[in-house]
């Protein structure tokens, strides 16, 4: 009662995942092919989800929707206390003559306040729910294998095994094998009757959802259709250990299976050792508890570490159980001091870290949600005038459940102007396509984070963006939430921007490379803005032949007039361009064509990536790298961009007459260094700073107007450390590596 107290008081006031946002779909118009929900459908979770639903608003209870899902998960959360108890118990009497029911009490507290559990149990999802009735399911079968229950417990079993499916497919891994071991284990006592009355009813479970899914969606043949849609984006959309088969994934499977659901790693680390530990004495003690625990959850181990994206903490919710058994077992000696020590001050520990967060989570709307509210808010002092919202795909399907509600309720909510849609990986182009048409539109910008293609729009043109963030650490609650963290641009119409076959970050490059675009194979069109005015431009990038490949001919065209054209060898380039006054006249934009091809003769051609673009009127601060610089990377796994920069790096800043900051970030040189290295700004004899950087750092650096004119802009970062991959890995690297910048700016 205590729990589902905790949790029916702070269900969430949002929607806050995609699942969560399809499900609710799936209870306004059920439709699998819409993924209203997403397949396999979920037929059992939302029949009770349009059941609940209209008796909370019937109740004038806040957002139905939302608490009609989120509610489930918290009466499931409760009812596993029963059933973890009677499962522990059943588990502790394959001894004969042993019935550990303080085993049982210890081991059901711990997976109950154990983070994960306990924040899940909040969540408007089918997790929860469909754990309650895999671990009923399995409490039945597991009582009939261990003699403590009759063959009606089985024929049960396989009822609430096959009904679990329609609440969550991947249950099926977690009592099907164990329904398999009791209906071929011979000495069970049970009958051929018994066994084929078991399999009737796990049928009859599965036919009680299936036929009606199958008639809602249109026939067998549609079904089949929408769930190999969501298999194939299943596994071209999520990194996954079967996919992505590295150390690093290997690892990543680990940490966030085991070690972050009990909250850190550390306290994973804790508790891991201790289930080892309680597996030893149980193997030793009870041999067949092991042999069940193994049919039970080994399965649903090994295909939750291969076939799911593991940064996805919730996925993780029933390895919980048998860890918690095994952890309180080490502890289980015959007084009982030890383990309901143990249990204390886990408790203690769990729900220090899980009460603020569940007070948070139940408080406050996600960050998605929260960002496209402020967007769609009215501008100020424009009579009331809607805005135009932009956003990276996945926050695509909130403003779809957004628009969805206003529609039903016709209450005030979310009323944008027009919301601008693109397909996933190319949302920029949607930016585009609306300056173009209307070069006067502001624009509210919904960002995911983690993506970096707004680089392909004039950065002068935006502010520092509105952050929104859970309150909370993510692993052990929301960790691989889509969509999770948001930052909200106002974007005023940019001096440049660019279309495609560009490769200003690595994201970039790989949406350009996968198309077969670049100025070898198709010009790259960027889009200035007209203005009267002079202008700078700054152009980069690589020729990436070998040493040995012909130079190829980069040509400028503006307006279709010849602006510019030069030779690049392999490797680095960098060009600056003068524009004079009425070089740029005109209204709207402007289309600057860059192709690249075969130069001196040749007819040879050589991919080229153009990975710098600036254009910037005068008195604008503009910042180029030159060289000593290498091409932008980009890790998933940390959604960190960067550049490695060389044991001297060139960087161009362009003079404009007045002193300028530059700030430079980057990685702590620790991590591939003994100590730190000394690093010196300096413009031509001129040393401005001197640091050594021992961590993570953030450097601001004051360029004074004079040196910046001297020296033609050039100035050069050097380190005294640098090292070489081929000599520490093995590799072919033999990059000279000093310093990973994650930013530079200047201002």
């Amino acid at each position: 009662m205590v729990f589902l107290a905790a949790h029916l008081l702070f269900l969430p006031p949002s929607l806050e995942d995609i699942d969560s946002i399809n499900f609710a779909l799936g209870v306004v118009d059920f439709d699998v092919a819409k993924h209203q929900p997403h397949p396999p459908g979920y037929p059992v979770f939302i029949a009770l989800a349009k059941v609940s639903t209209p008796v909370l608003r019937a109740a004038h209870v806040s957002r139905p929707e939302v608490a009609g899902l989120a509610m489930w998960s918290a009466l499931a959360g409760a009812a596993l206390t029963f059933a973890l108890y009677t499962l522990f118990v059943a588990l502790g009497s394959v001894r004969p003559g042993s019935t550990t029911t303080r085993v049982a009490t210890c081991a059901t507290a711990v997976v109950l306040i154990s983070p994960l559990f306990w924040f899940t149990a909040l969540r408007p999802l089918s997790d929860m729910t469909g754990l309650a009735a895999a671990i009923t399911a399995q409490a039945l079968i597991v009582s009939v294998l261990t003699g403590s229950s009759g063959p009606s417990a089985l024929m049960w079993g396989g009822f609430v095994a096959g009904l679990a499916i329609g609440v969550r497919s991947q249950t099926a891994l977690l009592t099907f094998p164990l329904l398999l071991l009791a209906l071929l284990q011979p000495r069970s006592g049970l009958t051929a009757r018994n066994r084929m009355t078991a399999i009737a009813a796990a049928a009859a479970g599965v036919l009680a959802w299936g036929v009606p899914l199958i008639a809602a969606s249109g026939g067998l043949a549609e079904y089949a259709r929408a769930l190999g849609s969501q298999a194939g984006e299943d596994f071209s959309g999520v990194v996954m250990l079967w996919t992505t088969r590295t150390k690093a994934a290997a690892m990543d499977a680990v940490m966030y299976s085991f070690l972050w659901p009990w909250g850190s790693v550390i306290a994973g680390a804790i508790v891991m050792v201790a289930a080892l530990a309680g597996a030893v004495r149980v193997l030793w003690t009870r041999p067949r508890a092991i042999g069940l625990l193994i049919a039970g959850y080994v399965p649903y181990a090994v295909f939750h570490l291969l076939f799911q994206e593991v940064i996805t903490v919730r996925y993780a919710l029933p390895l919980i159980i048998p860890v918690g058994f095994l952890a309180v077992s080490a502890l289980d000696w015959r007084r009982a001091t030890a383990a309901l020590v143990g249990t204390a001050v886990f408790a203690a520990w769990s729900l220090t870290l899980s009460v603020p967060a569940t007070i948070a989570y139940g408080t406050t709307s996600s960050p998605a949600f929260r960002a496209l509210g402020e967007a769609a808010r009215p501008r100020l002092g424009h009579d009331g005038e809607s805005r135009i919202v932009g956003l990276h795909a996945v926050a695509r399907r909130a403003v779809d459940w957004l628009q969805v509600t206003r529609s039903q309720t016709g209450k005030e909510g979310f009323a944008p102007g027009r919301v601008l849609r693109a397909q996933h990986g190319q949302e920029w182009l949607a930016l585009v396509e609306q300056w173009r048409s209307d070069p006067s539109s502001e624009i509210m910008f919904v960002a995911d984070p983690r993506r970096t293609d707004l680089a392909l729009i004039d950065p002068a043109s935006r502010r520092p963006p509105l952050e929104f963030r859970w309150d909370f650490i993510e692993p052990p609650f929301v960790g691989g939430t889509r969509p999770g963290d948001s930052d909200l641009y106002a974007m005023k119409p940019p001096g440049w921007m660019l279309d495609r076959g560009w490769a200003l970050t690595a994201e970039v490059a790989g949406v350009t490379a996968r198309a077969g675009l670049g100025p070898h194979a198709k010009p790259s069109v960027a889009w200035l803005r007209a203005r009267p005015e002079e202008a700078a431009l700054a152009i980069g990038g690589r020729h990436l032949g070998g040493s040995d490949s012909p130079p190829m001919q980069l040509l400028l065209t503006l307006g279709g007039a010849t602006l510019e054209s030069f030779d690049v060898k392999p490797g680095f380039f960098l060009r600056r361009i003068a524009l004079p006054q009425g070089s740029l006249a005109g209204s709207g934009y402007l289309p600057l064509e860059v192709s690249a091809r075969p130069s001196g003769g040749s007819t040879a051609s050589t991919p080229v990536a153009l990975e710098q673009f600036d254009l910037q009127s005068p008195g604008t601060p503009m910042l180029a790298v030159e060289d000593g610089w290498y091409e932008p990377e980009y890790n998933p796994r940390t959604a960190r961009s960067w550049r490695w920069a060389s044991e001297k790096a060139v960087l161009w800043v362009r003079p404009i007459g007045r002193d300028v900051t530059l700030t430079l970030s980057g990685e702590s040189p620790r991590t591939y260094f003994d100590a730190p290295p000394s690093v010196a700004v300096t413009i031509g004899s001129r040393e401005l700073a001197r640091f050594t950087p021992s961590s993570d750092f953030t450097q601001s650096i004051v360029l004074p107007a004079d040196a910046l004119a001297a020296a033609d802009g050039r100035v050069v970062v050097t380190s005294d450390k640098f090292f070489v991959p081929a000599d520490r890995q093995g590799s072919l690297d033999r990059r000279h590596l000093a310093l990973r910048i994650y930013s530079y700016t200047v201002k």
